[in-house]
């Protein structure tokens, strides 16, 4: 195709001739410069040289202009000969083929498309070079639209002839996936009709690259970070698309051929029943089909990703090598700036098309899908939904499978990202089933959140109706039986819980808007929680009879493997209490929306819920260290007579008669043993222990994500029965009530190994401020040796320059003085008893002299 005639002159005489009046007016701007240079030059003189280079530039910026022009009239004449060089090099077109007339028209184009993108940026203000330009446009809008009809028919050609089977098998796929492979130019043995679809592909990408080029340098500035709009499509895409679109209509949209006739060929029912069977199996049979072409048959990660993709980036990189060279064509000085202006337009391109056939491939299969189930009113018809719906499960299974081919294409496009493919623009995602036909009609969703709500609910309280004692028959004694080695870390119903709360979670993410995620959460998820918390409360009540139901502290056969069960019951309630609240708390991040989105009335519903969950989790951690220390060590294990013997131990003279229940004998600094009132103590305390040191050793041996959270009910159990146990132990050794005026060496190295006895079992979870490291810092003071402890007391009196000899310090002397204070809080932690207060350290140092 020949351009209309065009009326120019001879370009090169133009141009030597406006070269030389430049030249002119450059001379004469230098001459003014140099008069303008000039001490006496006067005000008149200098206007007059003002207009003189006011006058200069306008001419100067004329000429430029005209040569511009000329530059853009030079580029149509060698586009216009190049042309007719290459047509009669390659003999008469229809000789030579469609092929070759496609060869020749592509050529043209592209040539074209090169000149109007280098003459893009020239033309704003140029009349002549305007008007040229905008025929030039039309010139290009008409030759690219038949040389695109054409390419599009040969290319139909070509895969029908090819791979007439496309998309029905695998092999089809891989036959086009080697054909567009970059190395198949290579290869001898392909046949040449497939080279010949290859040059028609190849043709067809770079049509479309070029034509977005041209479209792209229209709007100045080029913006670097604008992505492809959903109105561009990928030509090549969209006729590999075609097939399946085909097929499509053939097998779900035709009235009297494929699937669904053979349907109603073998329903004795007719073809009420045909209907009926369509709609009901409808979303499952076209979503099964698309699945079965993208996987099964390689028509999206064979065709599209290892054919179609490589191929569009090796035109593009063909296209960057011409722009390269593209100075050394033109003759003149801005050639060059041309040049790079084009090669950064392809630069943009290559950037906007990297990875992108995959993404239009999904967009158009998912617009397909969006077109059958509409074409077949989905969800509209009376038998689905509305009250004369006949069977309600109809609707849900359809919309069940309306989240399965949303999260089919979430997976695809994560697994396209993967594969380097980024910064595609989130509006070119393929589109959402959910989004397109549940989002819009509220009753309808509220419908389906209520059996959601519900289904999810039941299947909590079955589970729990098979796991929980609580929700199971007790037995005459009012327990019921539980096997220690059958014992679970986490209850079963937290694991449901966790798979219920990801289920919810896929399901929301797969709403786009913010809206439709926040009520699923309100209507769903809300009252899930609140369910399984209600389940666990009524746990907690059965778990606190057991713990009480009998006495642990009297002998009789399986006392301590009743108390061990009990405590293995605490432990795995608790767990699997928190990590429900790290399920819901990992629930909380759903809303994966733009932050436009997000305003400050936007509260989270599981906000509430989180805490909720979490406080109940630390409540029963609290209610069993209550029980167990309060009444089964407190009460039952005689801890609470130990508390109150303890003082008059610490306090009574080594040489006063005593007559007392444990009698010990006189000589207990070698032959110190635990008090027998505290045996029962230590005792239970030390199954207790035990069963949460032989979780925590069964987790170690667990190989999961979650292993670190498991560990939260023996270690908080065990860390908390450390705090309260410290806390007796230290209320005797600081004496707040004032019960143990005095300390003896004697008293106070018994309650120093009772203490000892105690922290022993703690080594694995006590810190170094908690109440059991502190009673234990203040017994070791309080049974320290007369020459060591008169040594830090005399140490103490030498700071605030008192009398070694006083009867008494006074913590004043030191708070008096900060730096005293900090010297003496030195001197005790030196001394190993950095955990007491300085004040406490001198109330027991004042009671032992």
């Amino acid at each position: 195709m020949i351009m209309s005639p065009i009326e120019t002159t001879d370009p090169a005489a133009e141009l030597a001739k406006a070269q030389s009046h430049l030249d002119r007016l450059l001379k004469l701007q230098q001459h003014a410069d140099d008069q303008a240079a000039g001490a006496g030059m006067d005000e008149t003189t200098s206007n007059e040289n003002n207009d003189a280079a006011t006058s200069l530039y306008k001419r100067a910026k004329e000429a430029q202009e005209e040569i511009q022009f000329i530059q853009l009239q030079r580029d149509v004449i060698n586009l216009v000969n190049d042309t007719v060089k290459n047509s009669q090099r390659d003999g008469v077109v229809n000789d030579g083929g469609a092929e070759a007339a496609l060869s020749i028209a592509k050529d043209q184009c592209t040539s074209l498309g090169l000149v109007l993108i280098r003459h893009a940026n020239h033309h704003g203000n140029n009349t002549k070079m305007g008007q040229l330009y905008v025929k030039l446009m039309a010139w290009y809008t008409n030759l690219h639209k038949d040389t695109r009809q054409m390419t599009c028919n040969l290319f139909r050609a070509h895969l029908q002839k090819e791979t007439p089977e496309y998309p029905s098998n695998l092999q089809s796929s891989t036959v086009i996936a080697d054909i567009f492979s970059p190395s198949s130019a290579q290869q001898t043995h392909q046949q040449q009709q497939q080279k010949l679809w290859l040059d028609v592909a190849k043709c067809l990408i770079e049509l479309q690259i070029v034509h977005d080029a041209v479209q792209m340098v229209q709007t100045r500035p080029i913006d670097s970070n604008k992505h492809l709009s959903t109105q561009w499509r990928f030509d090549i895409v969209d006729e590999l698309c075609r097939p399946i679109a085909e097929r499509l209509r053939y097998h779900f949209l035709g009235e009297q051929s494929g699937l669904f006739t053979a349907s109603s060929a073998s329903s004795p029912g007719g073809v009420e029943l045909d209907k009926v069977s369509t709609m009901d199996r409808l979303p499952e049979w076209l979503f099964r089909y698309l699945r079965e072409i993208m996987e099964n048959h390689g028509a999206h990660s064979v065709v599209m990703i290892e054919g179609v993709q490589p191929l569009t980036d090796a035109v593009i990189d063909s296209l960057l090598v011409c722009t390269q060279f593209l100075s050394a064509d033109v003759g003149d000085s801005d050639s060059s700036d041309a040049g790079v202006s084009a090669r950064y337009v392809f630069m943009q391109l290559k950037q906007m098309y990297f990875g992108h056939s995959s993404i239009f491939f999904l967009r158009e299969i998912s617009r397909m899908a969006r077109h059958a189930l509409r074409a077949n009113s989905f969800l509209n018809h009376p038998d689905m939904v509305g009250s004369e719906c006949r069977d309600r499960n109809i609707a849900l299974r359809g919309i069940e499978q309306l989240f399965l081919f949303d999260d089919l294409m979430r997976k695809k496009i994560e697994s396209d990202q993967e594969g380097e493919i980024l910064g595609i623009d989130p509006i070119l995602y393929p589109v959402r089933m959910t989004d397109t036909f549940l989002t819009p009609r509220e009753d309808l969703l509220l419908w389906w959140m209520g059996d959601e709500r519900d289904v999810a609910i039941a299947r909590l309280q079955k589970c729990a109706a098979s796991t929980l004692p609580s929700c199971q028959p007790q037995t005459e004694d009012g327990s019921s039986s539980t096997n220690i080695a059958n014992q679970q870390v986490c209850p079963p119903i937290t694991d449901l819980f966790a798979a219920l709360l990801y289920s919810s979670r896929s399901k929301a993410n797969a709403f786009s808007d913010l809206r439709p995620q926040q009520m699923y959460v309100a209507n769903v998820v809300a009252p899930l929680c609140s369910a399984y918390l209600e389940l666990m409360h009524g746990e907690a009540k059965l778990l606190r009879q057991h713990l009480l139901s009998r006495d642990a502290t009297k002998s009789f056969s399986g006392s301590d493997e009743l108390l061990t069960a009990s405590v293995l019951e605490w432990i795995s309630m608790i767990t699997g209490v928190h990590m429900a609240g790290q399920a819901v708390r990992r629930l909380q991040t759903i809303q994966n929306v733009d932050s436009d989105q997000i305003h400050s009335e936007h509260r989270n519903p599981l906000d509430g819920v989180i805490k909720s969950v979490f406080a109940f989790a630390d409540a029963m951690v609290d209610e069993f260290v209550s029980v167990f220390v309060e009444q089964i060590m407190m009460e039952r294990a005689k801890l609470a007579g130990y508390t109150m013997r303890a003082p008059f131990l610490i306090s009574e003279h080594p040489h006063e008669p005593h007559e007392r229940r444990g009698q010990r004998e006189k000589d207990v600094i070698t032959t110190l043993t635990l008090s027998p009132d505290l045996n029962d103590s230590i005792h239970v305390l030390f199954v207790t222990l035990t069963a949460c040191q032989s979780v925590a050793a069964k987790v170690d041996s667990m190989d999961t994500r979650t292993a670190e959270m498991m560990y939260f009910g023996s270690q908080s159990i065990e860390k908390n029965l450390s705090h309260a146990v410290g806390c007796k132990f230290l209320d005797i050794g600081l004496d707040p009530m004032g019960m143990c005026p005095e300390i003896y060496l004697e008293g106070a190295k018994q309650f120093c190994h009772d203490v000892c006895s105690f922290e022993h079992l703690f080594h694995h979870s006590t810190s170094s401020e908690g109440p059991m490291e502190r009673a234990l810092a203040a017994s070791r003071l309080m049974s320290l040796d007369e020459s060591p402890l008169t040594a830090l007391r005399d140490a103490l009196c030498a700071l605030i320059s008192s009398d070694t000899g006083s009867e008494a310090l006074f913590i004043s002397d030191f708070a008096a003085d900060s730096r005293l204070l900090q010297e003496a809080e030195s001197m005790l932690d030196a001394k190993g008893f950095g955990s007491l207060a300085l004040e406490e350290a001198v109330s027991i140092m004042n009671r032992r002299f």
